[in-house]
């Protein structure tokens, strides 16, 4: 019986193994494909919880990517049986948890849980430096954990290693870039004041709208950047256009439309890919007209226009509206709310404009908080 059911739980085992390699190529979410897999996990090591712990450097703690029953926790990184496990490198199999002096029983008193027996393993990144740490407890047959479970929770360890460090490494890169844009976008803006913020405001005005519009996740992101950069072409705009505080001669307004053909110039020459594929095709038409017209001139025009850039042309007029701009007065939130919809099925689309009215009582809210964070930034330079 016992050799019957040893070889159950291995076949289990390679079954979660296969599945976590092919599903990595596929779940395109890493936190929502590790919960599954840990789930899973508890089950074929007949274990009461499991938990998977990362490293944060900066602040020299471990804290917990996946932790059933229990909301996040962190601990520092030199304490209890994961914090030596990550010190060391080294699996450690813990028959009686409170028979050993390593064990810290801070988090079962403040969960509740009672932990009788641990396999803790390490997660490795590509450099062999350990990324965090992956745990089992307590046995639900009463029975403790030994070296053919450690040989699986390991060989899981290696696998989602591997998918982190991956994430991780992107994630930076995202960071870096989205520095550097955030950076060019300061900069382009500093050239006229009374467009300063304006990007970030656009940027977050458009992902409410998407969200509101129940967009999916994975295409805020696209919304979010093409908002962002929807006035890059502005850079090969005179200055002399861009800094006036009265309104623009009919030549002088033909010179500031043309920074839409400069943006798709731009971003078709940063050939973006991934989440981010497309966004050529939607920042530069963010002033085209839902009944038709607007610029720049050409395809696609009406309703053919990316539902995204429409996003973006109600969340580009919230702003404008709202800031002094070329003599003009900046109106209240309301009354620029106002406006905008009555141009709604004319200037813009009228789903987007009745999800900008949804929004009403956050939108002075999503305002500050872009300024804010642009003051707390200027404030940490």
């Amino acid at each position: 019986m016992e050799t019957t059911d040893r070889t159950e739980r291995r076949v289990r085992g390679l079954e979660l193994l296969l599945r976590l390699g092919m599903e990595l190529h596929s779940e395109r979410n890493l936190h929502h494909l590790l919960d599954r897999i840990w789930s899973d996990l508890t089950l074929v090591l007949d274990a009461e919880r499991s938990s998977l712990f990362l490293v944060n450097e900066e602040t020299k703690e471990l804290y917990s990517v996946i932790a059933q029953n229990e909301g996040e926790i962190r601990f520092p990184l030199d304490s209890g049986i994961a914090g030596h496990v990550a010190a060391t490198g080294k699996s450690l199999l813990i028959p009686d948890a409170y028979r050993d002096p390593r064990f810290n029983p801070q988090i079962d008193q403040k969960t509740g849980f009672r932990t009788r027996s641990i396999l803790s393993v390490p997660l490795r990144n590509q450099r062999n430096e350990v990324l965090g740490v992956a745990q089992v407890l307590n046995r639900s047959d009463g029975k403790d954990f030994d070296e053919e479970d450690q040989l699986l929770l390991e060989a899981v360890a290696s696998t989602a290693a591997v998918a982190i460090e991956t994430v991780q490494l992107y994630e930076e890169q995202k960071r870096a870039a989205e520095a550097v844009i955030s950076g060019f976008l300061m900069a382009l803006e500093m050239r006229a004041p009374q467009g300063s913020g304006h990007s970030q405001e656009v940027r977050a005005y458009s992902k409410a709208l998407a969200e509101e519009l129940g967009f999916p996740e994975d295409d805020l992101r696209r919304v979010e950047w093409a908002a962002a950069l929807h006035d890059i072409g502005k850079i090969a705009v005179s200055d002399r256009i861009m800094t006036k505080n009265v309104p623009l001669s009919r030549h002088e307004q033909m010179e500031y439309e043309s920074h839409t053909l400069w943006t798709r110039e731009f971003l078709e020459a940063m050939h973006f890919s991934g989440e981010l594929a497309g966004v050529e095709k939607i920042a530069p038409y963010h002033h085209k007209r839902f009944e038709g017209g607007g610029f720049p001139k050409g395809p696609p025009d009406g309703r053919g226009v990316p539902q995204e850039a429409r996003i973006i042309a109600v969340a580009d007029a919230l702003s404008v509206l709202t800031a002094p701009r070329w003599g003009r007065v900046a109106l209240s939130m309301e009354d620029a709310m106002t406006r905008i919809r009555q141009q709604s099925g004319k200037a813009f689309d009228p789903l987007v404009v009745e999800s900008l009215h949804r929004l009403g009582p956050r939108l002075e809210n999503i305002r500050m908080g872009v300024h804010y964070a642009g003051l707390d930034g200027a404030n940490h330079e």
